[in-house]
């Protein structure tokens, strides 16, 4: 292991694929990404857990009415629209061989849907159910290679959908593929005539180019690297291509492997409201002589892996062929309550050896884990769960998801025999905890600290050191986490970003407030701001600007603009810190999830971006540990990294990334604040408690 990531995909291809994923371009967002432990569903989300329902593609072929209306039929009686399962999404084949009419507009095939595609919806929607419909980003090619394409309609296809009642759109790319264009354009677009209509409509992206497909293609145009731009432009987007072929073949386990480790690369990407893919569940297709093309159990462990990940449960079997058996598991309120937890946190892999995998999952509350262990072999074993590595301490209560009972109270592990291709899906409930001392306050954004005084917010918007409040700027409430650096002669400059986008700064003297908060001359600006400086001198600021690129405030006051990184957009908030020889150092995350950084030199010039890679998940942190530099930051799969850069070495002389080992997965949850020589760290963990713990050198 050589740098912070998400998780081993299992496969050399899609390794090498994340490796190339740095490569590719992606247009700067202003928005801000949660930690971990801060995803909270917002008002504006469509889906605020993920959604669910039924897609044709894999269990029907080519729709009729009068199948979809069965289907819609069997979903109520059966009890799984009552489950959550309430989409029924057509995918291609609705459409007319030739799919437009004299006018250009989308066409239904009459002779499959005689009453049309606005009839149908409307006979969904009197079930209580949602409408999905197809279509495909790219220039129809007259049915070579996809049977309708939307480019060059998409304002009027977007209208039209809106127009139907359509309450979910599934954007393919299997004409782009063939015009060997990039896909982040064409949805980009898409996207935008989709709100332009006015009608809320889930949006779910399928690029499904791999290697698999043995078809020569950028990075750029790779679905690995969707999750580069997925969350901006819609609900969900799919991380790899088809979990299966249209018709049942035999020997799909392989393929269920593929598609969730690829799926597993970049949790990171996902929050509430904004979904990674893995595509469909295909519960127990049958094939030609009547054998299942999964078996139970493996139809189990796809449905316990998609609802560990939080991801979208389409099924796609046709659900009138299944057995009771497999309609109780799908309706099983345990695992489907893992899948729609309200933090939406994707989870992990914390543990591994030669025949499976642990896999841990951060739920609302304190000292609550969903936990799955895979058999990847052939073969039953007894795997096990150490606690720690979900970062728990014992006593913890364990529950049996599948079985829906109790397994008792154990103090550091569990073990369990998991039969060959499947999976033990487990609640913990125990303590959670982190490496250090816990402070005893709460907070709802990471802390800053200098010396012994901790700076924290709470839940009304208001900065709080060791306890007293500091108060709010003016009318507003403070948003993120507050800044602060020692300044030298006993005072501390505090910083925070009000509600009003403007930054605020608040001087202690001996401990002691002075003054009201002060509006820093400026800009509006998108993110809580990093400070850098030596002694009394006054301090630099890096913060994002609306428009997603990074400014930075010179001690001067004079503010710059410096753009993103080979036109990415940058995540979360920047780092900052000057070196040993009055070098300014920040860093920032940036959409392609890696670090990147820029380097002031005394004589006011900056360097050029570069990147120091990685697959992280919150904000990095920078600190001077005597005379070297340490940037500390929080992978995708929620453990803690490192790198450093020794006194007098250029910016391309930094160490390589190494973990911090005594921070298990998900024990901190976000960006701790760096402070002291040795280091200490200050940081909020996934319990929302602030700790404190002594961050000694280790590379």
């Amino acid at each position: 292991m050589t740098s912070p990531r998400a998780a081993t995909t299992g496969t050399a291809t899609l390794a090498a694929l994340l490796v190339a994923a740095v490569l590719s371009p992606a247009v700067p967002v202003a928005a801000a990404d949660r930690p971990a432990a801060s995803h909270e569903p917002t008002p504006t989300s469509l889906a605020p857990t993920p959604y669910m329902g039924w897609n044709t593609y894999f269990g029907l072929g080519a729709p009729t009415e009068k199948d979809v209306k069965s289907v819609a039929d069997f979903l109520v009686s059966s009890g799984l629209k009552k489950s959550g399962y309430d989409i029924v999404w057509l995918d291609g084949g609705w459409q007319a061989d030739t799919p437009r009419d004299a006018e250009g507009h989308l066409a239904a095939n009459r002779e499959r849907f005689p009453s049309g595609i606005p009839s149908l919806v409307d006979y969904l929607h009197r079930r209580g159910l949602k409408a999905g419909i197809y279509t495909d980003a790219g220039t129809y090619d007259g049915g070579k290679s996809c049977g309708l394409g939307s480019r060059g309609h998409y304002t009027e296809d977007a209208r039209q959908f809106a127009d139907w009642k359509v309450d979910a759109i599934k954007v393919d790319f299997l004409c782009g593929i063939a015009e060997k264009a990039d896909p982040e354009p064409a949805f980009k677009e898409f996207s935008a005539a989709v709100r332009k209509t006015g009608r809320p409509m889930l949006l779910n992206l399928c690029n499904p180019l791999t290697d698999d497909w043995g078809v020569p293609h950028t990075p750029a145009q790779d679905a690995h690297n969707s999750y580069r731009f997925g969350p901006r432009l819609a609900d969900s987007w799919r991380t790899g291509t088809d979990v299966a072929w249209g018709t049942p073949h035999e020997n799909q386990w392989p393929n269920i492997l593929r598609n969730m480790d690829a799926n597993m690369a970049h949790p990171e990407a996902q929050t509430p409201g904004h979904y990674n893919d893995p595509d469909y569940l295909i519960p127990l297709r049958k094939l030609e002589d009547g054998t299942p093309e999964l078996t139970t159990e493996e139809s189990t462990t796809q449905l316990v892996m998609w609802a560990l990940m939080g991801s979208p449960l389409v099924i796609g079997s046709d659900p009138r062929t299944l057995p009771q058996d497999m309609i109780d598991t799908l309706r099983n309120p345990e695992i489907i309550d893992v899948d729609q937890d309200p933090l939406a946190v994707q989870g992990v892999r914390v543990a591994s050896d030669a025949t499976g995998d642990v896999y841990s999952k951060v739920l609302q509350g304190a000292g609550h884990r969903a936990v799955a262990l895979l058999n990847r072999s052939d073969k039953a074993a007894r795997l096990t769960v150490d606690f720690a590595d979900a970062g728990l301490t014992g006593p913890v209560r364990v529950r049996d998801l599948r079985a829906r009972a109790d397994r008792g109270v154990h103090d550091s592990s569990y073990t369990v025999e998991v039969p060959g291709h499947g999976t033990a899906f487990l609640k913990l409930d125990g303590k959670d905890t982190a490496p250090g001392t816990r402070l005893g306050v709460r907070s709802p954004a990471d802390p800053a600290a200098v010396g012994d005084d901790v700076f924290s917010t709470t839940t009304s918007g208001t900065v709080v050191e060791n306890g007293t409040s500091l108060g709010r700027p003016g009318d507003g409430r403070v948003t993120g986490r507050p800044v602060a650096r020692a300044n030298g002669k006993g005072r501390t400059e505090v910083y925070v970003r009000a509600t009003d986008g403007h930054l605020y700064r608040r001087q202690i003297t001996d401990g002691r407030a002075v003054g009201d908060w002060r509006r820093v001359s400026g800009p509006a600006v998108s993110s809580a701001p990093a400070t850098a400086g030596t002694g009394t001198a006054p301090d630099t600021l890096a913060v994002r600007g609306e428009d997603g690129g990074l400014l930075v405030r010179s001690a001067a006051g004079d503010w710059q603009r410096l753009g993103t990184p080979d036109g990415l957009g940058l995540y979360d908030d920047p780092a900052a810190v000057t070196d040993a020889d009055g070098h300014v150092h920040v860093a920032v995350r940036a959409t392609d999830s890696a670090v990147w950084t820029r380097v002031r030199d005394t004589d006011g010039s900056w360097s050029p971006w570069a990147s120091l890679g990685g697959a992280t998940s919150a904000s990095p942190a920078l600190a001077l540990d005597g005379d070297t530099v340490r940037l500390v930051s929080r992978a995708g799969d929620y453990t803690v990294w490192q790198r450093s850069l020794a006194a007098g070495q250029g910016d391309d002389a930094w160490s390589g990334w190494s973990k911090r080992t005594e921070f298990a997965s998900a024990a901190l949850a976000g960006t701790p604040s760096l402070t002291g020589t040795p280091l200490t760290a200050t940081f909020r963990g996934v319990d929302g408690q602030l700790w404190q713990a002594p961050l000694p050198a280790s590379d």
